[in-house]
C-alpha cells in the first residue's frame, strides 16, 4: 500500500455522524472514525476517545481497563492507522465486531511502516446511543496485508438462539477451549464456518474452515486455555468471550466473537496468541 493512501481512504470514506447509528453502517463508520481520529491525533487520544469506560485491552497476558492504561501512557509521536475489512452485527444492532489490517509509522504518514498486523475490536452501543469499543486485541505480522476493497458484512437475522444466556455462552466457550487444548478437531471444527476469521501473530489471518483447521491442528502441546469472561448482545445472537492462553511459562490471551446463525453457534472472529 502506498504511504498516505490508508489515511486518504479514511478521509474520503464518508465518515460522518452516522457512526452513532444503530446498524452495520454505524458500526463500520465508528471504526473508521476511530482510525481517522487516532491517525490524525495520537494513539493515546484515540483510545481515550473511543474505548468504553469499561473497555479492555490485553497486556502481558491480562485484560486491563483501556482508559486507565492509556491515561498512564505518554502520548508518542507514532502514527497508527487501520481500516476494517470484516464486520458483523447483532440483529438488535447494539453489539458488533470488526477486524482488518493496521500499520504503524514512527513519525509521519509518509514513513515506511515499522509495524503491521490486524486489529480486532468488539463494539457496543452505550446509553448515549454511541458506539464504543469494549474489547480490543491486535496481532502483529511482518507481511503487508492486501488492501481492503470492500468491507465484508454480516448482519444477523432475527432468528432466536433458544435459551442462551451468559452462563451458556461461558460453557460453550469453555467447551471450545477444551477441544483446542486437547487438539480435538472434531470438538471445535463444528463451530467454525467458511467465513470465520482467525488473527495470529507472525502471519496473515487464517480465513475459512480449511485455513483455520491447518493452523489450529498445529497448536503447541500442553496449552492451557481458560475462559475469563464475556457478554451477549440484547438479542442473544452475538457475544464475545476472552481469556488466557498459557504456554509453559508464557501467558497470553484470546478474544473471540460468537454468532448464532443457521441454527447453530459459530466462532466468526478471534485473535489467539500463545
Amino acid at each position: 500500500m502506498k504511504p498516505g493512501l490508508f489515511l486518504s481512504l479514511l478521509l474520503l470514506s464518508g465518515v460522518s455522524p452516522a457512526w452513532s447509528q444503530k446498524n452495520i453502517r454505524g458500526l463500520i463508520n465508528a471504526e473508521k472514525q476511530f482510525a481517522w481520529f487516532t491517525a490524525s491525533h495520537t494513539v493515546k487520544e484515540g483510545f481515550l476517545n473511543y474505548m468504553d469506560s469499561a473497555g479492555i485491552i490485553f497486556r502481558n497476558g491480562a485484560a486491563v481497563n483501556a482508559q486507565e492504561a492509556f491515561r498512564k501512557q505518554n502520548a508518542g509521536a507514532g502514527i497508527l492507522n487501520w481500516e476494517p475489512a470484516f464486520a458483523v452485527i447483532s440483529a438488535s444492532g447494539d453489539m458488533g465486531a470488526t477486524t482488518g489490517p493496521y500499520e504503524f509509522r514512527a513519525k509521519t504518514i509518509q514513513d515506511t511502516p515499522v509495524g503491521r498486523g490486524h486489529f480486532f475490536s468488539v463494539w457496543r452501543i452505550n446509553a448515549a446511543g454511541e458506539w464504543k469499543n469494549i474489547a480490543d486485541f491486535g496481532s502483529s505480522s511482518k507481511m503487508p496485508a492486501t488492501q481492503v476493497q470492500k468491507v465484508k458484512e454480516i448482519i444477523l437475522d432475527k432468528l432466536k438462539p433458544g435459551d442462551m444466556d451468559q452462563d451458556g455462552l461461558m460453557l460453550l466457550d469453555k467447551k471450545f477451549n477444551t477441544a483446542l487444548q486437547d487438539r480435538n478437531i472434531g470438538g471445535w471444527m463444528p463451530y467454525t464456518s467458511t467465513d470465520s476469521w482467525l488473527n495470529l501473530d507472525g502471519q496473515l489471518p487464517a480465513m475459512g474452515m480449511l485455513q483455520i483447521a491447518d493452523v489450529l491442528q498445529k497448536l503447541p502441546e500442553g496449552l492451557k486455555i481458560t475462559t475469563t469472561a464475556g457478554e451477549l448482545s440484547s438479542a442473544k445472537d452475538l457475544g464475545y468471550t476472552y481469556g488466557t492462553v498459557v504456554n509453559g511459562s508464557q501467558t497470553n490471551n484470546y478474544l473471540r466473537v460468537w454468532i448464532y446463525r443457521n441454527r447453530q453457534w459459530q466462532v466468526i472472529m478471534q485473535t489467539l496468541k500463545w
